[in-house]
């Protein structure tokens, strides 16, 4: 029997020998790792890079910040991971995979599924702490789309078709005619085969590419020795919100329907992929922190305490990375930004309210004040067949052919003296809306559904920080000012109030000392209930000093403090996304790789 030492020698003479060193021999004799990450839109990840930062300011995930970039800032890149990642809209009609090596970008991207999409997801960190460990070529297949349910989309087949609980049943019989939600009866047949043609469809999206990627590793991996092939290292599903909050298919808050969906769920994707002791990490949901849906956070982790499943399956909860500070922030910052989107409020008989608390910071720039500005107006209707809407459409702002004469209306020496005179806001019929009601206005807009106004007023000086719009419409708009477009806006309006939209340099350096010429274009609104045509508008430029823009800021403390705001930079998304935080999606890809690493140690020793 050769000793230890005889042993070590001897390879290391083999290698002198071959050409190769004992370490290259041992890498190219293990499998590719491959990893497979699945889930709805927590897996595909809405943190956005600007949120990294964040994560340096908490002494627990600096250090997780360190392995996210290189020396000069920027994301890393992991030589030893390659990333599959197929995604797409919201319906899967139009998926797409991303390629390349492991790098932050392969968060959400919408319906550019083959874009970086400036976010990561917890593949980012579970990537960079697999190749930390492992120290060999790693391959991660990620397969993510939002709004996807378990009891329907990724419905696994074992389960059987999609019934209703008989709690919901027996609700539903008692309202043969529909009402309070339920469907009336004819349409029950209907609503049964929708679900079972939606039933497991994003389950084999995500299986068959896995297959896909798995037929041709090299495709995807540079890397892949086909001597070696390949090993299925891991699975970590990360889902649950929209069976959370869906009180159809778990009445009463009662999630066990779920345990038993996510059962079968493992079952099928190791019987599918034919890796029956496939590790499966369980991402729980903690949305809201430990505190909030706990019977949901149970109901999910139930399948890692199954016998069948013990020592393969571990269950994680992802409640403890909830970040409680940006969580008490978020409600301000919708007071926050409310404010600051606002420029002027109206009482509700549609004047202005003198007496809002925010009201004074801004001042008007040029004279005569806006309040006593006289503004020549015309209204005209689109003429050519393509300007015209064949039905009613919401969002009705369009570009349409103007009168011949009128191309050039918005420039400062255009003819305006034949146009209707008269100060704003500029309306017709009546907008109620929000508890304001407007039906009184100073100029009336006319028949015709397009607007164009236009009015002078002159500038002493200039001596202001920043210039903002104060607009009030209720549809979409061109604002010019001398002739140069400034700002567009192409949906409705759904704001009784003017808005802010701050000027920035390119913007603001057409506003020049002397005469000013301000334009408009915009259109009027109706519904189809009630055909009656109603609009209000009106706008001007104000500018803030420094002085002032301090003073404001000190008052804005008291809605959105200097701590709050300091938690926002590390949140860029809704609380249901985790806020889209980098630190949150970190520590989460840290701890599935981890609890995924335990399984294989475990499951070979």
């Amino acid at each position: 029997m050769t000793t230890p030492r005889f042993r070590k020698l001897f390879l290391i003479l083999l290698a002198v020998v071959c050409g190769f060193s004992p370490k290259t021999a041992s890498a190219q004799g293990k499998p590719l790792k491959v990893f497979i990450l699945a889930g709805q839109s927590n897996m595909e990840g809405h943190a956005a890079i600007s949120t990294f930062d964040y994560l340096g300011k908490d002494p627990l995930t600096a250090p997780i910040l360190k392995e996210m970039r290189n020396p000069d800032g920027t994301p890393r890149v992991c030589d030893r991971v390659w990333m599959s990642y197929l995604t797409g809209p919201y319906d899967g009609s139009a998926n797409g995979e991303g390629l390349g090596k492991l790098t932050a970008g392969f968060g959400a991207r919408g319906d550019q599924p083959t874009r970086d999409g400036g976010k990561i997801g917890p593949e980012f960190t579970f990537g960079i702490y697999m190749e930390k460990e492992l120290k060999e070529p790693i391959l991660v297949i990620k397969t993510a789309w939002g709004g996807r349910s378990l009891n329907t989309e990724f419905r696994p087949p074992s389960a059987g078709p999609y019934k209703l609980p008989r709690e919901i049943q027996e609700v539903w019989d008692k309202y043969p005619q529909g009402a309070h939600g339920v469907p009336k009866l004819e349409d029950r047949k209907k609503w049964q085969e929708e679900k079972d043609a939606a039933s497991g469809v994003f389950y084999w999206m995500m299986v068959e590419h896995v297959k896909k990627v798995l037929a041709d590793p090299k495709r995807v991996c540079p890397k892949y020795d086909e001597k070696a092939g390949y090993e299925l290292a891991g699975f970590v599903w990360l889902q649950g919100f929209n069976d959370l909050v869906d009180g159809t298919t778990y009445p009463n808050g009662n999630y066990d329907e779920y345990s038993r969906l996510l059962s079968h769920f493992i079952r099928d994707v190791r019987k599918d992929l034919s890796a029956p002791k496939l590790p499966f990490v369980i991402g729980v949901l903690g949305v809201g922190g430990e505190s909030e849906n706990e019977a949901f956070r149970k109901a999910m982790a139930t399948p890692a305490d199954m016998p069948e499943f013990k020592g393969n399956v571990v269950a994680v909860a992802t409640a403890p990375f909830w970040d409680h500070d940006i969580a008490a922030a978020e409600p301000k910052k919708g007071e926050y930004d409310n404010i600051v989107g606002t420029a002027h409020t109206l009482k509700a008989d549609g004047t202005l309210n003198s007496e809002w608390k925010w009201e004074n910071y801004w001042k008007p720039v040029g004279k005569p004040l806006p309040k006593e500005r006289i503004w020549r107006f015309v209204t005209i209707d689109a003429t050519e067949k393509k300007d015209k809407l064949e039905k009613y459409d919401a969002r009705r702002f369009r570009d349409i052919t103007l009168p011949a004469g009128m191309e050039n209306w918005h420039m400062p020496d255009f003819d305006d003296s034949k146009w209707t005179e008269g100060k704003t806001p500029i309306g017709k019929g009546v907008w109620d809306h929000s508890g304001i009601k407007m039906d009184k206005f100073p100029s009336t807009w006319g028949k015709g559904e397009f607007l164009l106004m236009r009015t002078t007023f002159e500038v002493e000086d200039l001596n202001f920080d920043s210039c903002r719009i104060a607009v009030l419409a209720r549809q979409g708009f061109h604002i010019y000012l001398n002739g140069q477009k400034i700002h567009t806006y192409i949906w409705w309006q759904d704001k009784p109030q003017y808005g802010s939209i701050v000027l920035d340099k390119e913007q603001a350096q057409y506003l020049k000392k002397g005469k000013n010429v301000l334009a408009i274009y915009a259109n009027d609104q109706y519904s189809p209930e009630t055909p009656e045509h109603y609009a209000a508008l009106d706008a001007w430029i104000e500018g803030i000093t420094k002085a002032d823009q301090k003073k404001l800021d000190l008052a804005l403390e008291e809605v959105l403090s200097p701590k709050d705001r300091e938690a926002l930079q590390g949140a860029s998304n809704g609380g249901y996304h985790y806020f889209g935080s980098a630190k949150i999606f970190a520590q989460m890809g840290k701890a599935f790789a981890e609890a995924n690493l335990k399984l294989l140690k475990a499951n070979r020793e």
